[in-house]
């Protein structure tokens, strides 16, 4: 009786640790099968393009502020680079991967330029077209801006170019009466505000899903939760089986 008693004892031990491990492993099943889905789903979610702003998933990946600020207005119109993100607006935002140099309207769009690159921004901060060497752009842009006449003005080494409304650029001679698009000085809190926004676009939600899918999430520690998360799998295929096992045993003997 006391051996029936204590083994009685022992299986329902057995299986209230097989019940609330396996809860557990089924929540981490649970993540791991939605996450892999929406995985496989990446373009129709759009995963790519939403990213977190969470500051303790910002800070679990380390992500530090951007090296460089730059901010240029026009006519209500607000360019900030943050290394090599360009915000349109605050709205929009563009890679950069070289310096921003200045902003200036051009009809209904806005022509934003970059060292070797002029980008043109419609109405909805939409880039529709970039102009490059090409395009007959110039290397090393150092200025861009406004003659009396206001027809858009950059220099490059020196050598100013015009650039018609057709978006085509020659050289012209020198002028000294150019209104040149000019940098902001950013006060603490706008910088701040651009900080934040920066570090809001560098991991995208598709990035979070795979590094915790894969286990790159947690680190060096992420082998080791996988490993215990195996160790936890094969502790349920046990503990099943005995639980089976006595089940099967306790149901002949009843028979």
């Amino acid at each position: 009786m006391k051996s029936n008693r204590k083994r009685r004892n022992k299986l329902k031990s057995i299986y209230q640790w097989h019940r609330y491990v396996g809860l557990f492993a089924a929540l981490f099943i649970i993540f791991i099968t939605l996450s892999g889905i929406a995985l496989n789903h990446t373009d129709d979610l759009a995963l790519k393009k939403q990213h977190i702003s969470n500051t303790f998933l910002l800070d679990s990946y380390n992500i530090q502020p951007p090296t460089r600020l730059l901010q240029f207005k026009t006519q209500g119109h607000t360019i900030t680079q943050a290394d090599d993100l360009l915000f349109i607006n605050s709205g929009n935002v563009l890679a950069a991967d070289t310096p921003l140099i200045g902003i200036v309207r051009l009809d209904e769009f806005l022509l934003i330029s970059l060292t070797n690159t002029l980008l043109l921004i419609d109405a909805n901060n939409q880039l529709i077209e970039t102009l490059g060497n090409l395009d007959g752009v110039p290397n090393d842009i150092s200025g861009i801006g406004y003659n009396k006449d206001q027809q858009v003005i950059i220099i490059a080494n020196g050598q100013l170019h015009r650039l018609d409304t057709d978006l085509n650029i020659e050289k012209t001679t020198w002028d000294y009466n150019i209104h040149w698009s000019t940098e902001e000085i950013m006060s603490e809190g706008a910088s701040s505000v651009v900080i934040q926004q920066y570090k809001s676009n560098i991991i995208s939600l598709e990035t979070l899903l795979l590094d915790i899918h894969s286990g790159r999430f947690f680190g060096s520690y992420g082998t080791l939760f996988f490993d215990l998360v195996g160790v936890i799998v094969l502790f349920l295929a046990l503990t099943g089986v005995i639980i089976w096992a006595q089940q099967r045993t306790k149901q002949k003997a009843h028979d």
